[in-house]
């Protein structure tokens, strides 16, 4: 027979008196008439798994407080998997599919959405169910249901043997499962068996759960001593069992028979839902579908999430053109996350209907402190067993991989699915296609080009009101590269799952959310990549933007007659009114801004001494010399710059031998005014010879606009001394050419 001694007890989690942390179920406060498979009195959040039902409760402390809410798994007492003669599943069939899901989470980077009780592992790691869980709501009390013969605890018999004797069908080759008391059998060789609900096919010997809580009565009145329900010298007992007979209402089968549980982080939005926000759907409207459709629970969570987001923006770009963009680049994230729940378990999805489905994804929207919008930032949670029998990817279910054949047909679900058009719609579609494809073994072309000529995949249709709507021409290469991904995927679920190119998948899918992104914040390179040319004049336009406004905000250094602007700020009022104040003689040893026109007449004197080079320049437009373009013999062995920034024109550059530039070393940065060349420069001046190449070539540039002069970097002259120069030069603004070089 069946022991009971290693099945554990739920209730001391549920009881605060027992632990400082336990749990608390959610009461159900929806209205009474919403459809509610277990009359539970609990919150059921959904019911849409054919295996479990999810309930909302919280980590709460000894004091009561809540320290985070949770989301309990539990297995249902009433299964519905279809029928299916080709892949007929039994209690088995669904022990191993929660074994199964049970060693994913625990394994993978799903790891931190489970919370483990010290009980629920055997052993050996195995995933254990607990006792059968009953509730009186009338006193609030937690128990497990007892043999109304004897007292001793019912369990589930796996014994197949006794069930066929019995008539009854056996638990490894069915879906039927039963109560019975092992201590009966024992001391009588009989039992009464217990089922939640009643079946036509089910012998007299089989009794329900308001049978078995009736039963109650019986045992209480006895007053036994191996009984543990709140029934014995309970105040209520006449009111319940005699004279209103109000037991089967107020005692609920929390799980009728012993169940699987399993404690996960509450999300925050259920993917259903979540999908038509991130194609623009009006909140307003889908709590409305939901509302019909008796989603209440799920509709509670919306709601949450509204307001949880009510003074966050849900998107960048939402008024503006490049909207389909990020719908795309959002929606392809999404799919990400579900290819990657999909990879990890292709060995485990392998029965459709306790396979993958939609109905069992969840999003929790992580919070970022409002540095993005709303929803930018999100994970999937897997939550629950079993499929959704009604979602027939195919007529057959024969996929050599369900997981594969699931995310390749809603991969184009999440792409395409809005308010004209479902999924039942689309899946229909893509079936069409897939069943009609030639025989070849190369049918992926084909396959991509006749998903891309159906109606249904229009870019448009990414949006919830797609006839609102209009998408740019421009983004037609990344929205058939977004479907051919699709393609890729049912293509594999079709072929061998050993031959799916996992790597090739990955490396096209981060490389077109890299286009995107790129597209989504460059508008005008919308589905092109661009080349270094396009990146230089972007690079091009930015800096000329910063140097007309720095330009703008640029005032001359005035003597000490001049006023100080009083639009400079006070700090820099206060350097300009010390500098003016200063004799004429000193040098004042502050950063210069070099104007375009010091460069266009006589340079530097190459005379001058390098021994007393200061670190800073400042010198002012006005009292700047003109600067004459240094002939190339004159070039010394110097530190040339590393970096050279162009500015309108194309440079002409032409590289050293090595024994040119084997004395050089280089600086980092010079940055030649985007000016063109004053017209006092020759041709031969512009041009340098071919000895004149004792500098290496720039590591970075940033070329000229096509069409305009290109300005050559300033050679200096021979005659100085071999010996490095400091990087920065210090001039005096106050004195002239002649007297800077008279003075050093």
């Amino acid at each position: 027979m069946n022991s009971t001694a290693e099945i554990p007890s739920l209730i001391h989690y549920l009881e605060s008196n027992d632990a400082e942390f336990h749990l608390r179920l959610s009461l159900n406060t929806l209205n009474s008439s919403a459809p509610n498979e277990t009359h539970s009195p609990f919150s059921v959040i959904d019911e849409s798994d054919p295996l479990a039902s999810i309930f909302e409760a919280s980590v709460v402390s000894d004091a009561g407080s809540r320290i985070k809410s949770v989301f309990l798994l539990i297995q249902k007492n009433e299964y519905h998997l279809p029928k299916d003669e080709v892949w007929p599943a039994n209690n088995r069939d669904v022990d191993r599919a929660w074994q199964s899901l049970f060693s994913f989470l625990t394994a993978s980077r799903e790891h931190d959405s489970i919370v483990i009780l010290k009980d629920q592992v055997g052993h050996n790691g195995e995933f254990l169910p607990w006792q059968s869980l009953f509730y009186c709501a009338h006193r609030q009390i937690f128990f497990h249901p007892p043999c109304p013969q004897c007292g001793f605890a019912l369990q589930i018999c796996h014994d197949d043997d006794l069930l066929s004797g019995m008539d009854l069908q056996p638990y490894s080759t069915s879906l039927k499962r039963y109560l019975f008391c092992p201590n009966c059998i024992d001391a009588l060789g009989e039992s009464d068996f217990y089922v939640h609900s009643l079946a036509d096919s089910d012998p007299e010997v089989v009794k329900d759960h308001k049978d078995l809580i009736r039963g109650f009565g019986q045992l209480a009145g006895l007053g036994t001593e191996h009984a543990s329900i709140p029934c014995i010298g309970c105040a209520h007992f006449q009111e319940c069992y005699e004279t209103q007979h109000l037991s089967t209402t107020r005692i609920v089968p929390i799980s009728f028979y012993p169940f699987y549980m399993m404690v996960l982080d509450a999300p925050s939005v259920h993917v259903l839902d979540f999908l038509p926000l991130l194609s623009g759907a009006d909140v307003d409207g889908l709590a409305a579908r939901l509302e019909a459709a008796g989603q209440r629970g799920r509709l509670k969570f919306l709601r949450d999430f509204e307001q949880s987001n009510s003074h966050k923006h849900l998107f960048l770009f939402d008024k503006h053109e490049q909207f389909f963009l990020e719908l795309l680049y959002l929606k392809l994230s999404l799919l990400g996350e579900m290819a990657r729940i999909a990879f990890s378990g292709l060995d485990r999805f392998a029965y459709p209907d306790l396979g993958l489905s939609m109905d069992k994804i969840w999003v929790e929207a992580i919070e970022q402190g409002n540095m993005l919008p709303a929803l930018w930032n999100f994970k999937l949670n897997v939550m629950g067993i079993g499929g959704d029998s009604t979602q027939a990817f195919l007529t057959h279910k024969s996929s050599p991989s369900y997981a594969l054949s699931f995310l390749g047909f809603n991969w184009f679900c999440v792409l395409l699915a809005n308010s004209t058009q479902d999924f039942s719609k689309i899946h229909a579609e893509i079936a069409k296609v897939v069943e009609n494809l030639p025989s070849e073994d190369d049918f992926g072309p084909e396959l991509a080009s006749r998903i891309r000529d159906l109606a249904i995949s229009s870019p448009q249709n990414i949006f919830w009101n797609p006839g609102q709507k209009t998408v740019d021409t421009g983004c037609a290469a990344l929205w058939t590269r977004s479907l051919d991904l699709g393609a890729l995927l049912i293509q594999g679920s079709i072929n061998e799952i050993s031959q799916f190119p996992q790597t090739k998948f990955w490396q096209e899918y981060e490389q077109l959310r890299t286009d995107i992104s790129k597209a989504l914040f460059m508008p005008k390179s919308a589905g092109v990549r661009t080349s270094p040319i396009d990146d230089n004049k972007a690079i091009h336009e930015i800096l000329l933007n910063i140097a007309t406004k720095w330009q703008s905000t640029i005032q001359s250094v005035p003597s000490g007659a001049e006023e100080i602007s009083a639009d400079l700020p006070m700090e820099d009022q206060k350097i300009v009114q010390a500098v003016a104040d200063l004799p004429e003689d000193v040098v004042i040893k502050e950063t210069v801004i070099l104007s375009a026109d010091d460069f266009r007449g006589e340079p530097p004197s190459s005379e001058v001494e390098e021994d007393h080079v200061p670190e800073t320049v400042m010198v002012k437009a006005e009292h700047a010399a003109p600067a004459e373009t240094p002939t190339p013999d004159s070039q010394p062995a110097e530190d040339i710059p590393e970096t050279v920034i162009f500015a309108h024109g194309t440079p002409k550059e032409e590289t050293p031998s090595p024994a040119e530039s084997h004395e050089n070393d280089i600086p980092e940065t010079v940055i030649v005014s985007p000016k063109e060349p004053s017209a006092s420069h020759t041709d031969s001046e512009q041009k340098p010879s071919p000895e004149a190449g004792n500098a290496k070539l720039t590591e970075q540039s940033i070329s000229n606009a096509p069409g305009e002069t290109p300005v050559e970097k300033p050679q200096a002259s021979a005659k100085e001394k071999d010996d490095d120069i400091p990087e920065t030069v210090i001039f005096d603004p106050t004195k002239k050419r002649g007297e800077q070089e008279d003075g050093d």
